[in-house]
């Protein structure tokens, strides 16, 4: 339905009302100015009579005379009436406008019986005489108790409905300026009542929009004012209420989103109403994309699902432990628990997921360790065990087979003693990092790689690799030199054992930006990409028999990573199979170094 501007309504509904009472006025005036006309001159008409008994009751005799016709016809132009006497017989004896012998008689003129009955009377009617419609008015005239004759007095209605036209325009052209001013009046009235009304709908406007700051004036009528107050009210308690709704929203945000596990709240339906940014990524896909909508949607790992939709289906609580194939694979531990509302009514599920992973990976490296530990000690122990036998139950007369077989377990015993010596050194330095006990002290970075270098010279010069460095000579770095030292002599020494005679290994130090980067590039077979997650566990070799045939112990880069760990640092590689690989050791720089 179509609506129109309150401001017209009243504007209208006001002018509506005030023209139907000015109409009403109008024509209650119009048809009682006529009355009030036709009973003042029935009063003139009367007077006149009785004026003209007055001056020509003396001449009234059994016939006409002229001496009455022509009082009747003075008192007629004075009056302004026209005079009619008539006998009870009904003959007109006088009269001011016509002759009297050419009258008929008016005996039955209800008017004239009226007047000759004693009484007074009063008709409005066409006079045959004058071809027109009159008033008349008569009354007796009394000599004694008889009634001599009857004075009819009367005037022409048309002269009444000429004037009464000119009253019916006045009233009009009144009702016209009356319609006008009430039009003006109606308008400034309207306006008076409307624009309150329009300050508070814009402050409404304004209120939907947010704006709940706002404050409406008190203006116009006390209702109007009581309105806008009470607006101003709600707007306030809107606004306290949606920052108590935006606090507690940011504060349940910000706990989903500081968590480290996943969460995901589903309705009964299987719609999504919120999840955090860690089960996002756990799911592979954007917060704000997935919400509202179907999980089945979201979820593309049937395990997952199926969980969600076990939880869904169960009032209790559900567990469940399953890996999550994708890019990465990951190990998740999963809880399921009904979601109510404030009522306490079902609404729905929350799941939380927490990736299991490094707990899995965690566990996987202490078995390798445990087992390796004990094949790396099991190997050399066995040996050295066999060749005592031996020594101990064989009869052996030859000296040289003797000490090659001493020999054989002095090598064991070094190696043992080196395996322990690694993870000692591998112990001191995490215990060294986990209680910060590990000093540093600007040093030059070039005096740590050239101690390094020297220490590998030896084995270099067996293979005939040259050892390459390239270090600015006023580089420092905030380290522990001794343990920086060890992390670059157990790289130089995997780049000599790895790679071909006559190569070269080449290390080099610069700072960039915020960071320096030490490299350590070899000319090796490089590493297989399946290798690089555990490449820094300890006992992972890449290729064990090729390992143990170097002589490693399988705790080289692992202790390197403690170490650059320790210097809150980072290790990294990169390789590629079959052209070599370069380490890179990332440390925090020191103030006031050169760019290199």
């Amino acid at each position: 339905m179509r609506s129109f501007r309150l401001l017209w309504q009243v504007f209208f509904g006001y002018l509506a009302v005030a023209a139907a009472l000015l109409v009403a006025l109008g024509l209650y005036a119009s048809l009682h100015a006529r009355q009030f006309y036709l009973a003042q001159k029935a009063a003139e008409l009367e007077a006149g009579a009785r004026l003209c008994e007055a001056q020509i009751g003396g001449l009234i005799q059994h016939a006409a005379t002229d001496e009455l016709q022509s009082a009747c016809e003075r008192l007629g132009r004075a009056l302004v009436m026209r005079i009619t006497v008539i006998l009870p017989s009904g003959q007109v004896i006088g009269d001011s406008a016509e002759n009297p012998a050419c009258m008929e008689n008016h005996r039955d003129r209800a008017e004239v019986r009226e007047a000759l009955g004693g009484g007074r009377g009063r008709r409005t009617g066409f006079s045959t005489t004058l071809a027109e419609e009159r008033m008349y008015v008569a009354i007796p005239l009394r000599r004694g108790d008889a009634v001599a004759a009857a004075i009819r007095t009367s005037f022409s209605v048309q002269t009444l409905a000429q004037t009464l036209r000119a009253v019916y325009w006045r009233i009009a052209a009144a009702a016209l300026v009356a319609a006008v001013f009430v039009a003006v009046a109606s308008l400034l009235v309207a306006r008076a009542i409307v624009r309150p009304l329009e300050t508070i709908r814009s402050g409404a406007e304004r209120f939907s929009r947010g704006e709940l700051k706002h404050r409406l004036p008190a203006l116009g009528a006390l209702e109007i004012s009581m309105l806008a107050q009470s607006l101003n009210a709600m707007a306030e308690q809107l606004d306290q209420r949606i920052r108590t709704i935006v606090r507690q929203q940011n504060e349940h945000q910000g706990v989903l989103a500081s968590m480290n596990e996943g969460v995901m709240a589903v309705d009964l339906r299987g719609r999504i109403l919120n999840l955090n940014g860690t089960c996002a990524g756990l799911l592979g896909v954007e917060v704000d994309k997935v919400r509202g909508r179907m999980v089945h949607e979201v979820v593309r790992r049937p395990t997952l699902l199926g969980f969600i939709e076990r939880t869904l289906s169960k009032a209790e609580p559900v567990e469940a432990e399953f890996e999550l194939s994708g890019a990465e694979d990951r190990w998740i531990h999963a809880h399921g628990t009904t979601l109510h509302d404030a009522q306490e009514e079902r609404i729905g599920a929350l799941i939380v997921l927490h990736d299991a992973t490094r707990m899995r990976r965690l566990e996987s490296i202490r078995r390798d360790f445990v087992a390796n530990v004990s094949h790396e000690l099991r190997t050399p122990i066995t040996s050295i065990k066999g060749f005592v036998e031996t020594l101990m139950h064989e009869n052996l007369e030859d000296r040289e087979q003797s000490l090659r077989f001493l020999a054989i377990v002095f090598k064991q015993v070094n190696r043992l003693d080196a395996i322990i010596e690694d993870l000692l050194l591998l112990s001191r330095i995490e215990r060294g990092a986990e209680e910060q006990t590990v000093e540093l002290a600007e040093e030059c970075l070039l005096d740590v790689l050239r101690a390094a270098i020297e220490m590998c010279q030896k084995k270099a010069a067996e293979k005939q690799i040259g050892l390459e460095v390239a270090c600015p000579a006023g580089l420092v770095a905030k380290i522990n030199a001794p343990l920086l030292e060890q992390a670059v002599v157990n790289l130089i020494d995997n780049a000599v054992k790895y790679s071909p005679n006559n190569g070269a290994v080449r290390i080099s130090a610069e700072q960039r930006g915020g960071e320096l980067v030490i490299g350590v590039e070899d000319a090796g077979g490089g590493i297989a990409r399946k290798h690089l997650p555990r490449l820094f566990e300890r006992f992972y070799r890449v290729d064990k028999a090729r390992s143990r045939e170097l002589g490693g112990t399988g705790l080289g880069l692992a202790i390197v990573k403690h170490i650059v760990t320790a210097h809150k640092g980072s290790v990294r590689v990169e390789t590629t199979v079959g052209k070599g690989s370069v380490f890179f050791i990332q440390l925090p720089a020191a103030g006031g170094n050169p760019t290199g």
